[in-house]
């Protein structure tokens, strides 16, 4: 394929495309701002039923898969293997309007676009509402996109509960799909997926320009840090005496925080929970206990960064007479997406009149996963101040016009030219 292929910035019906993002928000609002829309809940399942109303009306082909992603078809005249776009449907508690909701939204606006201009594509196009990413329910982070990529680990099913007791089976079941047929999900016919979203960044906004096109996603660790003390009366014990687990973890967190800043950016570290026992008021916790998520592009990097985190936590122990242990929850590399659809979405974003910026992901993404399925490339409009998964997360109207139209342009190069 030639660099001169995409030529036509593709039109789109931006009314649509903005009311459909507005309808989508209501599904799962909150009454003190954003939006929590957990997997196989009510509010899960109205938007799903929304999503596969809008695929229907396009003319599409609708059918919802085993673990419940929801997938727009046109049959391609040369069939093969599939293009296919779209982002998950699922949100963070309290998150914004976008995350995700974007990718769906603008893709099927995308899809339907090219359907009602150019007709029947020459490849198999998809798009696709992918059920669950964030796991802001159950601990099963990308289970919609690793059911696509055979990643599903045997017993998850049954073994995952919720904050309330109920396994991820329970679940299923109650939104009418039964776990025992989840490897039916699985895709080994995807030639390319792509997928736009909010860049949950500052890059953007703050240098310009108003696309960037994703060429490597941070590999993640998630840490389990457990210090343990010794309990004591609160009102007896010396303060020189004691050993509080919990000031202890306190200077763990802001020494792992100083960690990600003397290593610069795109390293970052995060403590987002910390729970301490005996937790009463009146007495020196004994145990402390504090997650980490730990990030970076290079591989070798992050394997230095955490190697850092783990010498500054026992330094700290050591000094403070603690004891500690860290656990890996989770261990996802660094993801390097496909050069070849970066190029077809740099010619889109050309298209658009905007030379993009090559950029890093420091957040994950359905598309890293779905990396062991297909050839992956991935867009990224700003956020506004940098924002996202809270309720200010926004793009202006602008951008998400430009971002669907440079999708559009780009599936159009490789559906129907390609």
């Amino acid at each position: 394929m030639s660099a001169t292929t995409t030529r036509e910035l593709v039109e789109i019906d931006e009314r649509r495309l903005l009311r459909r993002l507005d309808d989508l928000a209501q599904r799962g609002a909150l009454a003190q701002g954003g939006i929590y829309r957990a997997l196989y809940s009510p509010a899960w399942s109205s938007a799903m039923e929304l999503v596969a109303g809008w695929l229907k009306e396009a003319g599409l082909f609708v059918r919802r898969d085993a673990v419940g992603n929801v997938w727009g078809r046109i049959e391609g005249s040369r069939g093969g293997r599939a293009i296919v776009t779209g982002s998950h449907i699922d949100t963070v508690r309290g998150g914004g309007a976008l995350d995700g909701a974007l990718g769906v939204v603008a893709g099927i606006e995308a899809v339907t676009s090219l359907w009602d201009r150019f007709g029947r594509s020459t490849r198999i196009l998809e798009c696709v509402a992918i059920c669950e990413e964030e796991g802001s329910r159950f601990n099963t982070n990308f289970w919609g996109a690793r059911a696509i990529a055979d990643r599903l680990e045997p017993g998850e099913a049954d073994r995952v509960r919720d904050a309330d007791g109920m396994t991820l089976a329970e679940a299923m079941r109650s939104v009418g799909l039964d776990p025992a047929t989840a490897a039916g999900a699985v895709r080994r016919d995807i030639d390319v997926f792509v997928e736009l979203h909010v860049e949950q960044g500052p890059i953007l906004e703050d240098h310009g320009p108003r696309l960037g096109v994703v060429t490597t996603i941070a590999g993640t660790a998630h840490l389990e840090v457990t210090v343990r003390g010794q309990p004591d009366h609160a009102g007896a014990m010396a303060m020189t005496r004691r050993r509080d687990a919990l000031l202890g973890a306190s200077a763990m967190t802001l020494a792992i925080a100083e960690t990600a800043v003397r290593m610069g950016h795109p390293a970052v570290a995060t403590v987002g929970t910390i729970a301490v026992e005996p937790a009463q008021v009146n007495v020196v916790p004994g145990i402390a206990r504090f997650t980490v998520d730990a990030r970076h592009t290079d591989p070798a990097r992050r394997t230095e960064l955490l190697t850092q985190i783990g010498d500054a936590c026992k330094a700290i122990a050591r000094e403070r007479k603690l004891d500690v242990e860290i656990r890996t929850l989770r261990d996802r590399p660094p993801v390097t997406l496909s050069p070849r659809i970066a190029d077809v979405l740099r010619r889109a974003c050309l298209a658009a009149g905007m030379e993009p910026r090559d950029m890093t992901s420091g957040a994950g993404h359905d598309a890293q996963v779905l990396t062991a399925a297909a050839n992956v490339g991935m867009l990224f409009v700003p956020s506004i101040g940098g924002r996202s998964h809270c309720p200010d997360e926004a793009t202006t109207a602008d951008d998400v016009v430009l971002g669907t139209r440079a999708l559009a342009t780009a599936l159009r190069e490789l559906a129907y030219q390609m």
